[in-house]
């Protein structure tokens, strides 16, 4: 086993009767990274968090968190958890409740201290004497992440962690999860649908789909990858460029996409561009834009979904 990793999965599968939610699916996070977990609804990534956390038991595989085995009394000593839809007693005040979530994890001295100390940083320290019940949901979703930490977990697992907050309140969780990371090696996976916010974010990043990992890798190698050989034209005709470029042999594929760019693949650079060039002649048409296709998240996770030429 690797002693670096703090998440690591072998074939953990969870069925619910004939239905197969996770298939088989293996992870390795390592210590002191930011790993994202995306996926469409349905995937699987809600079911995978609960198992990795405890909350469920899986139907066959293994998992461990930093070498301990998932559902372990050891293993939930490492884990601070915020849930999708976090639950609260909602007659207690702010402070009470991390009071007593504290002590639910066995922490035993300062612990009103520490709970006034987070939610300072949180920046719930105005609301400390006010009862959760009349919270609104940005104001839960930032309490859940302030539970999550109370006990100084290693590894934070969140599931949608922004999902009910403004672009402000997103930027400033996102800040935070960056300073606990660098200042204090703490583990971050996180699954989120906000995938513009969480490339800004994570070190590697897991795509998951009916069940099943789709793709898995660093942020900087998937880029890469998928970078490579994918190009945007835009022209003041894309339907008739397209028409005229589709069936040559120097692409492998080509579509009008979504995005209003004519998207090609082409392992030949060179042929590429004399065929767009001849592409504009024959139509004459004039051309708008020609590049080499950056990537981002969301691209990457369009075509490994299958759903880039929507």
């Amino acid at each position: 086993m690797d002693n670096n990793l703090m998440i690591e999965t072998r074939e953990l599968t969870k069925a619910f009767g004939d239905f197969v939610a996770v298939d088989g699916i293996g992870l390795k996070i390592r210590e002191g990274s930011i790993h994202g977990f995306v996926g469409p609804n349905g995937a699987g990534k809600t079911t995978t968090i609960k198992m990795l956390v405890g909350a469920i038991r899986s139907t066959k595989g293994t998992g461990f968190i930093k070498g301990y085995p998932i559902g372990s009394v050891a293993a939930r000593k490492v884990i601070g958890y915020s849930p999708e839809h976090p639950s609260f007693y909602g007659n207690m005040t702010a402070l009470d409740y991390l009071i007593y979530m504290a002590r639910v994890s066995g922490v035993e001295r300062d612990t009103a201290r520490k709970a006034a100390e987070l939610l300072d940083w949180i920046e719930l320290g105005r609301f400390v004497d006010t009862k959760v019940g009349g919270f609104s949901a940005g104001m839960k979703q930032r309490l859940s992440l302030a539970q999550a930490l109370i006990h100084d977990p290693e590894l934070l697992i969140l599931d949608e962690p922004t999902a009910n907050l403004d672009p402000t309140g997103r930027m400033t969780i996102l800040d935070k999860l960056k300073q606990l990371s660098q200042e204090r090696k703490v583990t971050v996976f996180i699954s989120s649908h906000i995938l513009s916010e969480l490339e800004q974010l994570v070190d590697s990043v897991t795509l998951i789909n009916r069940g099943q990992i789709a793709a898995e890798d660093s942020m900087e190698h998937l880029k890469k990858i998928f970078s490579q050989n994918h190009y945007l034209l835009k022209t003041s005709s894309n339907e008739s460029v397209l028409e005229a470029m589709k069936t040559k042999a120097y692409l492998q594929e080509s579509w009008l996409g979504a995005d209003g760019f004519i998207h090609l693949i082409s392992e030949d650079n060179t042929a590429l561009k004399q065929g767009v060039m001849e592409a504009l002649s024959q139509t004459r048409v004039l051309l708008e834009h020609f590049s080499q296709e950056e990537v981002t998240l969301e691209s990457i996770y369009r075509r490994t979904m299958g759903i880039e030429k929507g």
